[in-house]
């Protein structure tokens, strides 16, 4: 049995004067798609300059001579892959009182969020950059090879075969493919019973994470990969990452500025990074576009 003293009690704690808030030293935090899968699969260099290139030789002939025959004259074909150091970055600003009074470290979780975002552009650059504002691009680079599905709607598992196949051997091994979770989805339901082709074996096991052996990532930055099968849509890439060139010049950094904001009271937080990505080997990478 409650009594009157208990129910009047209840009443005033539920306008809060005598049980205050808790509050939790945690922040719901959505993150957005996810950024920096394709850094970890390419090749990072660390530059010194603004601007440079990393040289290329092709392969020398070997054959067969004869006695008192002449060697074949072939000079190896010398290139270079040309890097220019580009800026990006973001900019928050925040009040003088939310850092006074915000019981979380606000600067730690504005690194975090700059980071993500970092990543996805980053991501963004190497699948489809215009190599002005961002990376160049691998769909953009004019040297990378297509291999033309078979329909222009929908993928089969010949098409994913033919991609593999088309892609030399001497990348396949280190192959990896990249392509949109919705892409990734209508190729697991990929079902051909007549001759046990299948996505999935069924639907108590988990979407396999690889294709043709090789690792599958699947990306949803907003890029020039599709994500429906439409006709001459670009749906994935299958190819060795470490033939993409990542030069960093300065890596992720974050400044506080104190003053610049001071008319309102406000404190400026800068992220910012410089580098650049390029296509080292065009043969290395493979795009599947629908017929």
């Amino acid at each position: 049995m409650i009594s009157h003293l208990e129910t009047k009690f209840s009443r005033v704690n539920s306008e809060g004067y005598f049980v205050p808030e808790q509050f939790i030293n945690q922040v719901v935090h959505d993150p957005g798609v996810p950024g920096s899968q394709l850094r970890p699969l390419s090749t990072v260099i660390r530059v010194s300059s603004k601007d440079g290139y990393v040289p290329t030789m092709g392969s020398a002939s070997w054959a067969a001579i004869a006695e008192e025959a002449a060697f074949s004259d072939q000079t190896p074909t010398v290139g270079q892959v040309a890097f220019s150091i580009e800026k990006s970055g973001g900019l928050v600003k925040v009040t003088r009182e939310l850092l006074d009074d915000t019981a979380i470290n606000l600067p730690a979780l504005l690194t975090q969020i700059f980071q993500e975002s970092a990543g996805r552009f980053e991501d963004v650059g190497i699948i489809s950059g215009n190599n002005t504002t961002q990376y160049a691009g691998i769909m953009s680079d004019g040297d990378v090879a297509f291999y033309t599905m078979a329909n222009a709607t929908s993928v089969v598992a010949a098409d994913l075969v033919g991609t593999y196949y088309a892609l030399n051997a001497q990348f396949r091994a280190n192959g990896t493919w990249v392509m949109k979770s919705a892409i990734a989805s209508l190729i697991n339901q990929i079902n051909l019973t007549g001759n046990g082709v299948t996505g999935v074996p069924n639907i108590t096991a988990a979407p396999s994470d690889f294709i043709m052996g090789r690792p599958n990532v699947t990306t949803d930055v907003v890029s020039g990969l599709g994500a429906t099968i439409t006709s001459t849509e670009k749906i994935a890439i299958f190819g060795d990452f470490k033939n993409y060139y990542i030069f960093d010049r300065v890596g992720f950094t974050i400044r506080r500025n104190d003053s610049l904001y001071m008319g309102n009271d406000q404190v400026g937080f800068f992220a910012t990074r410089r580098g650049d990505g390029q296509v080292g080997l065009a043969d290395a990478f493979k795009i599947s576009r629908a017929a």
